[in-house]
């Protein structure tokens, strides 16, 4: 039996980041990019409308930035898990996301399998393949 794949919203207010995301989370397969936003409100109402399995939110944002953003998505889809994409290095940022409900955190720039590998082992998943 084949697991369903985990349904994610990408947040970047960079397109090009959202595009590179897309492309390795849906290569690997075990990912389904439900939608996309841009900001912080884009990512409270993605997640309301589809309540994903998981929102990669970006911290550093207009309008409304991933940090204020983070307790109105986790109201908006309680079971919705988020996980920190930003450029900024994990230290305050990353405990300050922890504290708001974040479930990880992971810096912007790994090489991607890099990137797979730690986002499927913070949602605890089995290996692609």
């Amino acid at each position: 039996m084949t697991e369903s794949p985990v349904r994610v919203v990408l947040v970047d207010d960079v397109e090009e980041i959202r595009v590179l995301l897309r492309r390795v989370l849906v290569r690997d397969g075990r990912f389904d990019v439900v939608a996309e936003g841009g900001d912080g409100e884009q990512a409270v109402e993605a997640a309301r409308l589809h309540q994903p399995d998981l929102v990669l939110l970006d911290l550093a944002m207009p309008v409304l930035d991933g940090l204020a953003a983070l307790p109105l998505i986790r109201a908006a889809a309680p079971d919705t898990r988020v996980v920190i994409l930003s450029g900024f290095a994990e230290g305050e940022m990353g405990d300050a996301a922890r504290e708001q409900g974040a479930l990880g955190y992971v810096q912007k720039g790994l090489p991607p399998d890099r990137l797979l590998g730690k986002i499927a082992a913070l949602l605890r998943l089995a290996p692609a393949g």
